[in-house]
């Protein structure tokens, strides 16, 4: 999967929740859910059983909140779908490299600075992930324990949430002056190192991706009404 073009990476990871809003709950939620976690197991995707437990675990608390707020009903055909996005996109951090994205979106005439904006929001969650847990080893060397009462971990969670942002609004500032250092302002062409290799047959898919999407809401257009 990591040897597919970044668009067509792309274009399945938009497909797939597309369809599961599209198709008739639950059995359409069902079968792109089933896909989606499918795709966590996948070589591209690796470590796959690490993954495959992240989309597992990040979708399970909205199954929690639609029970509370619906029926069972609501909560399987809604829950389904956002199962859907949840795996897609956890499958889509695994499997993209944010710098072969930058490398595509270059090569196809788009923006550095728009181009670097999708790479780091893909790559957000990674690094806040990696960020956050060396405060927690900083913070448990200095005596902080994160476990006992709701007071002790409100009084942990504030210790941990406030470096957290601080450090992550001063990078901020400091990627943006190497940004501006690197000449990457709009209206600025940049020429791609090592733009990813894309074939005609993923040409071929990413178009029937978008065919078969719009087809599926025609048709469930057509059959509501």
């Amino acid at each position: 999967m990591r040897r597919l073009h970044p668009f067509t990476l792309l274009a399945i990871a938009g497909a797939l929740p597309a369809l599961a809003w599209t198709l008739p709950a639950p059995w359409g939620g069902l079968a792109t859910a089933v896909l989606a976690f499918a795709l966590t197991l996948t070589p591209g995707a690796s470590p796959r059983l690490p993954v495959f437990r992240t989309a597992l675990v990040t979708a399970a608390p909205f199954w929690v909140f639609l029970l509370l707020l619906h029926d069972v009903a609501s909560t399987v055909a809604i829950g389904l779908r956002i199962t859907t996005m949840v795996a897609s996109f956890v499958w889509l951090m695994a499997a993209l490299a944010p710098s072969r994205l930058v490398e595509a979106m270059v090569a196809a005439g788009w923006g550095a600075s728009v181009a670097y904006l999708f790479a780091a929001t893909l790559s957000a969650v990674p690094l806040l992930r990696a960020r956050a847990r060396r405060i927690v080893d900083a913070q448990r060397c200095r005596g902080l324990s994160p476990r006992g009462g709701v007071a002790s971990r409100l009084r942990a969670l504030r210790a941990l949430a406030l470096p957290l942002v601080l450090s992550a609004l001063h990078e901020v500032d400091e990627r943006a002056l190497a940004l501006e250092t690197r000449g990457l302002v709009p209206g600025v062409r940049r020429t791609p190192l090592a733009p990813p290799p894309d074939s005609a047959l993923q040409r071929i898919g990413r178009w029937g991706l978008v065919t078969v999407c719009a087809a599926a809401l025609v048709w469930r257009v057509t059959w509501s009404g």
